[in-house]
């Protein structure tokens, strides 16, 4: 049974801003971008909406800048490609003018608009995917970053040369590391192998360096013959549940 889903007592922002970019005609070849941009305008708490040829780009970034410095907004919305290339782009600028940059939603109108679909059902999909985002951004609360406290330690799952390589990288780094390896032997599938591309280096060559490099590490245990049964926690305080391989 799930507790009732709570009232959002959270007053709705009157003052969002919508920036829709024509990504060099990656967007506006198969999009709309100004009949989005007029539909943007009548969308409630909907302040200002604009376009701009290449959002990502410093003129793009003045637009917010300026209108959150000019108090014309207080939430933001971006319509372009995959947050994925430039959320941080936006976060930040944002943070220049002065503004919390959580109060920030994008619309991904490239990956999931331009590029599969065309003409009219494009502008369409466009025009509920920013209305959407509009009406999230509305509910935007000012966020405070935190930090958390992580042990200096990480396990590596997997002994192969991605593995010896990883865990070498890590405790060259300063952390402590366990190296956890199902097989009594470190090395993986390179181990069945005579040479590697693309200069002939034995394999038997590569391995004993890496792992000699590994076994003699002062801040790296090895754990063979042990496997991974369950793990919980979150990101800087994570717990594995850990089984002795038995060899029949």
């Amino acid at each position: 049974m799930t507790d009732p889903m709570k009232k959002n007592n959270s007053r709705k922002s009157e003052k969002i801003g919508v920036y829709i970019c024509y990504c060099g005609g990656n967007i506006s070849d198969h999009v709309d971008v100004e009949k989005v941009r007029e539909a943007a305008e009548k969308f409630p708490g909907v302040a200002v909406a604009r376009t701009n040829s290449f959002m990502c780009s410093d003129p793009g970034q003045e637009l917010i800048i300026e209108d959150l410095k000019n108090g014309v907004i207080d939430r933001v919305v971006v319509a372009s490609c995959a947050p994925s290339l430039h959320e941080s782009t936006f976060r930040s600028a944002i943070a220049r003018a002065g503004a919390n940059p959580y109060i920030y939603d994008h619309a991904n109108i490239r990956e999931h608009v331009s590029w599969v679909l065309d003409g009219d059902k494009a502008t369409y999909k466009a025009e509920k995917l920013v209305a959407a985002a509009t009406g999230k951004a509305g509910l935007l609360e000012p966020l405070d970053p935190i930090r958390v406290n992580a042990r200096k330690h990480a396990t590596v799952i997997g002994g192969g040369i991605a593995g010896l390589k990883a865990a070498r990288l890590l405790a060259d780094r300063g952390l402590e590391v366990v190296l956890l390896e199902k097989t009594p032997f470190l090395g993986g599938n390179a181990a069945g192998l005579d040479m590697v591309a693309p200069f002939g280096e034995q394999c038997s060559a590569l391995i004993a360096e890496l792992a000699g490099g590994v076994l003699d590490h002062k801040s790296i245990t090895v754990m063979p013959l042990t496997e991974v049964v369950g793990f919980s926690g979150h990101v800087g305080n994570y717990d594995l549940k850990v089984r002795t391989v038995v060899k029949e």
